[in-house]
């Protein structure tokens, strides 16, 4: 009897010890950046392209779409930026791309971009 007593002892000491390892679990934040090259421009390739590949403005195309956007955009107020406007249909813009707009979190990666400063990395 006394050995079990010690073991539910051990056992306890034990989980009380490592259970305290988890009180503070590690904090997993968003990525700190957006790149435009890996995060934006796919959105593009995937949902824009195929209107918007030169024949029409903007051209969304890779090695273009950057310098495109240029007037869309407001540094760091996507709210304030065309693009994002557009994207979500505010604003008294159309809605793009029309019929099948862009999933939320896609519209908020370009909105997160914009306000990070829509830099081109």
């Amino acid at each position: 009897m006394k050995k079990i007593i010690e073991r539910v002892l051990i056992a306890f000491s034990a989980f009380v010890l490592y259970g305290c390892y988890y009180d503070n679990p590690p904090i997993i934040e968003p990525p700190s950046s957006v790149s435009f090259a890996d995060d934006i421009q796919p959105i593009f390739d995937q949902n824009c392209i195929s209107c918007h590949s030169g024949s029409l403005d903007p051209d969304l195309t890779a090695g273009n779409s950057y310098n495109s956007l240029k007037g869309l955009i407001v540094s760091g107020d996507a709210a304030s930026s065309e693009l994002y406007q557009r994207l979500n249909g505010t604003n008294g813009q159309n809605l793009m791309p029309p019929g099948s707009p862009l999933a939320k979190a896609q519209i908020d990666l370009v909105g997160q971009w914009i306000d990070e400063g829509a830099k081109n990395n």
